[in-house]
Order: structure tokens, then sequence, then C-alpha cells
């Protein structure tokens, strides 16, 4: 291949949002064909005052996190390299809106209007630094990149932005939910 990696289906961005939108509604109707018990211990108040007060171990927790978000990361990376990489990415990001819609709708349907500021709170701002180190691989498919140099240097940039978001995500976000936990 001499360095060169080509997709023969490129995506765009608003064919991954209309994906992302379909998963988000998938997951919305999810929530509302199953059975209030099988949620019963998501979001309920018992769980929230407990987390309000919970003394948050960071090294577990960084642990666990570091071991998500860097498999969720190399797997898109690896997944770049490759000539099925639009199609992976398709049902990747469709599994991403449905998982967002499945908690936002869980939230709202326990918590109302207060449960959708907890899950807008759980992912900032850790976001900030995401969205970057994900994106840059996911524009980099879009636009069909052919240069490995390149993508390698596109993937050891935005782990370097990962790696700033673990740590938000492990010593920041915990603070900012306790403080709004508190408050609500």
């Amino acid at each position: 291949m001499n360095g060169v990696l080509y997709y023969k289906r490129s995506l765009t961005p608003a064919g991954c949002l209309i994906l992302f939108f379909a998963g988000l509604l998938a997951g919305i109707l999810f929530v509302q064909t199953q059975e209030d018990a099988v949620f019963a211990g998501i979001f309920s108040e018992y769980f929230l005052n407990q987390y309000a007060s919970l003394k948050i171990d960071h090294k577990k927790l960084m642990w666990y996190v570091s071991g998500c978000r860097l498999g969720q990361y190399a797997l898109l990376v690896c997944c770049g390299a490759l000539t099925q990489a639009p199609l992976i990415i398709r049902v990747l990001i469709f599994g991403l809106g449905m998982t967002w819609g499945t908690m936002t709708s869980i939230s709202t349907l326990r918590l109302g209007f207060r449960g959708m500021v907890i899950c807008v709170a759980g992912v900032m701002p850790q976001m900030f630094f995401y969205l970057p180190a994900f994106g840059w691989i996911l524009i980099w498919i879009w636009k069909q990149g052919y240069s490995r140099k390149k993508y390698f240097f596109l993937a050891v940039a935005g782990f370097f932005f990962l790696i700033f978001g673990i740590i938000t995500e492990v010593y920041l976000n915990p603070l900012i939910l306790q403080q709004i936990l508190r408050k609500m």
C-alpha cells in the first residue's frame, strides 16, 4: 500500500448526524417499550443522594475510565486504518446515539428536567477534550485520508487530548456532579 490508506465509501458529517439521531430515537423507543421495573435503580432519588455524598476513590475511577476510554479510542484508531472504516464507524455512531437516547430517556422519565441537567453535567467538561480526540479520527475518515504519517500524527495528538479528557472526567467531573446533586 506504500503508506496510503483509501476508503471506497466515505462518511459525511450529515450522514453521521443522521445515524446518531436515528440511534438516539432507537434508544428512546427502547426505553418506552420496557417495563418501569427494568430501570428501577437507575436515577432513583436514593442512588443520587448516595452519589452526592460519596467519597470518590480517584485511583479506582482512573483505572476504570482509562480502560474504557483508551479501549474506545484504540478501537476507533484501528478501525480508521481499515478499508471498512466507514461501515464500522456508522455502527459505532448509531450505538453512541442509542446509548445517549437510552440515558436521556431514563433520566427524563425519572427526574424530568433535573434528569436532563444531570445528563449534560455528566459529560462536561471532559467532552471538550474527547470531541477533538475522537473527532479528528472521524474527520480523517470523512475526508478519505490517505497518508499514514498524517493519520499517525492525528492519532497521537488525539491521544493527548484523550488523556486530558480522562483526567477531567476522573477529577473534575465528580466534583461538578456532586455539587449539582447537592443543590437539586
